[in-house]
């Protein structure tokens, strides 16, 4: 097995910002929703016209290859969950025999080397990435989710060497006043210089977005967030937050906005995402998996309410398909959500997807 080295500490000073235009590859709004939504519908068809008489595989896959992160934001539940479940590693034989097995089958699509974490932590991240790349080539595309505050010069050029089809950061205000109330931990000015260096490097091979998690905080930003980050020619995606799975303490209370103060394209947004996947898509397509090998049911399932099998023990086709998973799929395309224990206390099965 070929060993993966630890890299060199990261560093890099912030970089002046600077509204300069430049030919970065082009990231569109609905391109990315097509994307991630057209691939979880995907997966909701499939199984209405075979269901599991055939196989099937995953076409996204989440690993966490580190547990951890830096940030306590108001509306993630990592604050709850880091202190009742261990940190840890992935070790590198279990790495590589997950990326083997996802490179074997067609169905992948993208591969997602973050959940519930942090992933710029992980210093062997791009080692694993590369190795990754040698493995499956470029037909599984590799996509990034970081809250930005470890873009710095030498992981800008890792982005660039691993040739990452798409990098998503964590942004959820325009003012550093809102930022501050909801990212807690990191700083503002730092994450702004990290981004302004990725737009600089003129990245060939990605797709840059970045991301705002629609909530009261900052409701009153989100029109000019859009216009700013499209006039510079980055993609901008932006979703609703949600409880995940019942995982964020006093939501309704702190989070969400309000349903008499949502816009009415907001309120047709989510009733359109129930009507277009008439259940809930994750269990059909996302494959999520821990540093210690374990697989969620879902992305969302902060407290490991239903871990249906370990991939150091068996393949992630063998837990796809298994009788936990089968099970599942079934209760949720006929929308008995109450009946399995990471879908009973979940906002996005009544409130839709978008």
């Amino acid at each position: 097995m070929r060993a993966l080295h630890q890299p060199g500490e990261l560093a890099g000073e912030p970089h002046a910002l600077s509204p300069r235009p430049n030919p970065m590859k082009k990231a569109s709004t609905l391109d990315y929703q097509l994307r991630l939504f057209g691939a979880q519908r995907a997966g909701v068809k499939r199984y209405a016209r075979v269901g599991e008489s055939q196989p099937s595989f995953p076409i996204y896959v989440q690993l966490q290859t580190l547990n951890a992160c830096q940030a306590t934001c108001v509306m993630c539940p990592y604050s709850t969950y880091s202190k009742v479940f261990e940190r840890g590693r992935m070790d590198d034989a279990l790495f590589q025999k997950v990326i083997t097995e996802l490179a074997e089958h067609p169905e992948m699509h993208t591969f997602v080397p973050m959940l519930q974490n942090e992933p710029l932590l992980d210093k062997k991240l791009f080692d694993r990435l590369r190795l990754f790349r040698e493995i499956a080539g470029d037909r599984v595309e590799i996509e990034l989710v970081t809250n930005g505050a470890l873009l710095t010069d030498a992981v800008v050029e890792n982005i660039r060497a691993v040739k990452l089809n798409v990098l998503d950061i964590s942004l959820d205000a325009l003012s550093k006043e809102t930022y501050e109330k909801i990212r807690i931990g990191l700083n503002f000015e730092q994450v702004m210089a990290g981004v302004e260096r990725v737009i600089a490097a003129d990245l060939p091979d990605t797709k840059i977005y970045v991301r705002l998690v629609r909530q009261r905080d900052n409701v009153h930003e989100i029109r000019a967030f859009a216009r700013r980050w499209r006039s510079r020619g980055v993609g901008v995606f932006i979703y609703s937050a949600h409880d995940r799975a019942g995982s964020v303490d006093h939501f309704n209370d702190r989070i969400s906005i309000p349903r008499e103060v949502q816009p009415l394209l907001h309120k047709l947004e989510r009733r359109a995402s129930r009507a277009w996947f008439g259940h809930c898509p994750i269990p059909f397509s996302v494959a999520s998996i821990l540093h210690n090998g374990d697989v969620l049911m879902c992305v969302h399932d902060w407290g490991r309410k239903e871990i249906v099998g370990n991939v150091r023990d068996n393949t992630l086709a063998e837990v796809w398909n298994g009788d936990r998973m089968r099970e599942i799929r079934s209760l949720v395309s006929q929308r008995r959500y109450d009946e399995v224990p990471a879908c009973r206390n979940c906002g996005l099965v009544k409130e839709g997807w978008f």
